[in-house]
């Protein structure tokens, strides 16, 4: 991971790009989301795996630092007096990855698992974590890449990401409820969700969990428009492998606006949620089939420990 990236709430994982706690409103230590983290060195997976022994820095905070961290950006720029930096650098104890990646994508990106059931490809077991395959298309390759060419990028603009989340949301619900449930039972393990890039499917659940938690919309907004900085290092080799595709006219502005988390995009795909599927209690309740006590448990695991 580059060095510049602000920790919170990047955490440097060896092997993953894009990876990062959710923002203050949430549990810090509960959910992560990344790009793929199937490349993960040893190292990585060591540090996603194992489990502080260590208590936490106390917070040495004043109430005035605490009112400035409020704000998710501010929060990512934090200085070390205002959240200890050795706080997000201790082993994670993830238990659980949730796999969000179509068989196409899982099958591209890792050659290695030619042959083998996309269920079985698993590098995680050895060191103690779950994974579940919880794919939001199981059979449609929506990479960053492939999603420009369907987009027909050069003519996308602000409103890409908000034309597709209908569809995700209501077809592939159930990938979702999975998510939703594993956070609604009494005292859930830390978890990491991911997609390829980490951008888009992870970014529209992990709206739905911070409009859960009560966060502001301009938060979420600021929230995935990180993805930018996460994926600072991967822009270049996805964009060069997209201006070789001939039906993309070779159009960079379009090429750019596609590989982009813009925070107007998170905001457009929030009202989204909020007109065409009445908010996300209402979606979680009605599309994803929890109970409003799941919904209480969920929002209350999510929100012991935040920062708020």
């Amino acid at each position: 991971m580059a060095a510049e990236l602000p920790s919170p709430p990047f955490i440097d994982v060896p092997g993953i790009a894009n990876f990062r706690g959710i923002g203050g409103h949430v549990d810090p230590g509960l959910i992560y989301r990344s790009a793929d983290p199937t490349k993960a060195s040893k190292a990585g997976l060591e540090k996603m795996s194992k489990e502080c022994v260590e208590s936490p820095p106390r917070d040495v905070r004043t109430e005035a630092d605490i009112r400035e961290s409020r704000s998710v950006m501010t929060l990512a720029n934090a200085r070390a007096t205002t959240q200890p930096r050795s706080d997000l650098q201790h082993y994670l104890g993830i238990r659980v990855v949730f796999d969000l990646r179509s068989a196409p994508e899982i099958k591209r990106d890792g050659p290695e698992w030619a042959g083998v059931a996309v269920e079985d490809a698993d590098v995680f077991e050895a060191y103690g974590i779950q994974r579940e395959w919880v794919p939001v298309f199981a059979e449609k390759d929506y990479g960053p890449e492939q999603l420009a060419k369907l987009s027909s990028v050069h003519k996308v603009r602000l409103d890409g990401l908000r034309r597709r989340v209908p569809r995700h949301l209501e077809v592939r619900r159930a990938a979702y409820a999975k998510i939703f449930r594993h956070l609604a039972q009494p005292r859930p393990r830390p978890i990491l969700v991911h997609c390829t890039a980490g951008k888009d499917r992870t970014g529209v659940l992990v709206a739905l969990l911070l409009l859960l938690a009560g966060a502001p919309d301009t938060d979420i907004a600021r929230e995935y428009a990180l993805t930018d900085l996460g994926l600072a290092g991967l822009k270049p080799l996805f964009k060069e492998r997209l201006l070789k595709n001939p039906a993309l006219g070779g159009d960079e502005e379009g090429v750019d606006n596609m590989i982009s988390s813009k925070p107007e995009n998170m905001s457009a795909t929030i009202e989204m949620i909020k007109e065409d599927f009445g908010g996300a209690e209402r979606y979680v309740t009605e599309y994803c089939g929890l109970s409003e006590g799941e919904i209480k448990l969920l929002r209350q695991n999510i929100t012991e420990g935040a920062l708020q």
